[in-house]
């Protein structure tokens, strides 16, 4: 079977959320011999270091597109329908809201779609009017002219067949997934941005304004702590007003930025951070969470739909936005060694292996008329 997958920057090594479902979905799936998979990428995205990477029945064919908020996904994402539209696919896999406004454009071919609902595009900060009213429309055209509908969480499903009365044969819920990893032994890069094992808390995230990276920042400062840091791990695709204040705020309270990093450098700071916070205002369902709860670690989560859903403890939720209440529950957590062990719900409601027959199992059904 032919997959073409359209809607992400590309893997590996590339930040992002969707990027690390696409990389953790189709790696599993392309092992199949049954199987092969195109992935569209975006060239700013590629170095030396991630660009020749080979995957067993994975081909990927790279655009180049400029970087820009408001170009980037638009340009790319109709690039590779058009190049999509002459491959001969069996399915396309459009992930997100935004590439999926080219949907029409691909079923010209006849190709079966399948379109994975990620998170509410239109509601984020960073977007202006006319941007939103794009990605509203983006949002009806992929769920009305998709063949099938992956989501990502129950809350965003619930919310949208009522929306749109979207027929519950159409689509079903499938969870982001997490693997449990093996924790670093190594500090030393710990050791380079000068902390301490278990001496800081860890954020992970693109500095976007819907992370609020910036109200967590205040709130930690509100707590008077000194002996405890503060590491916001991640950067921005591309300089923004926002990313700028942010750099300069996390440089006039001390708080270390190490930038996106990923593999054991990532590794040593999940592994011995002290408390993991997530303050975004908007996610579908965060897989950074989730790999925090990997980690084992103890963890604060905004009350949002999306943080809610995984259902942790009362008080390892905080009011979003509110810098008094998350300054509260950052003292609180930090007063108590709080040992905590995620690994069986996570291996058991957040597993790849799952994911990925479950996905299968759709594109059979869409091909083939039936599911294992």
């Amino acid at each position: 079977m032919k997959i073409g997958v359209i809607g992400s920057r590309g893997f590996p090594e590339i930040q992002g959320g969707i990027e690390t479902h696409c990389m953790e979905l189709y790696t599993r799936m392309a092992g199949f011999e049954d199987y092969s998979v195109t992935v569209y990428r975006r060239k700013p995205y590629l170095n030396s270091g991630n660009k020749n990477v080979k995957y067993k029945n994975i081909r990927f064919i790279d655009f180049f597109v400029p970087r820009n908020k408001f170009l980037e996904t638009f340009l790319h994402s109709f690039m590779a329908s058009l190049h999509a539209i002459f491959q001969k696919y069996d399915i396309i896999h459009y992930h997100n809201t935004g590439p999926g406004f080219f949907i029409p454009l691909v079923k010209i071919s006849k190709v079966k779609v399948v379109f994975t609902y990620h998170n509410v595009s239109y509601t984020q900060q960073k977007w202006n009017r006319f941007a939103r009213k794009f990605l509203a429309k983006s949002e009806e055209i992929s769920i009305k002219r998709s063949d099938y509908i992956i989501f990502i969480s129950e809350y965003i499903r619930t919310e949208m067949t009522e929306k749109y009365g979207l027929n519950s044969g159409i689509s079903e819920v499938i969870f982001n997934g997490i693997k449990i990893p093996e924790k670093a032994k190594s500090d030393d890069f710990l050791k380079e941005l000068g902390l301490t094992k278990y001496r800081y808390i860890l954020s992970v995230g693109r500095f976007l304004e819907e992370k609020g990276f910036d109200y967590l920042i205040r709130a930690y400062k509100r707590t008077g702590i000194k002996d405890i840091r503060l590491v916001l791990a991640g950067d921005t695709d591309y300089p923004t007003e926002y990313s700028d204040k942010l750099k300069k705020l996390a440089a006039e309270n001390d708080i270390i930025l190490p930038g996106f990093i990923k593999g054991e450098k990532l590794n040593q700071l999940f592994t011995f951070a002290r408390l993991y916070v997530i303050s975004s205002f908007s996610e579908g369902l965060p897989i950074v969470l989730l790999e925090a709860m990997s980690y084992d670690l103890d963890v604060l989560a905004s009350d949002i739909p999306a943080d809610r859903q995984i259902d942790l403890e009362e008080t390892d939720y905080f009011k979003v936005g509110d810098e008094e209440d998350l300054s509260r529950a950052i003292i609180k957590k930090l007063s108590v060694e709080n040992k905590r062990s995620f690994s069986k719900v996570l291996s058991e409601k957040y597993n790849w292996d799952k994911i990925v027959s479950d996905t299968t199992n759709i594109y059979k059904k869409l091909i083939i008329g039936y599911e294992n």
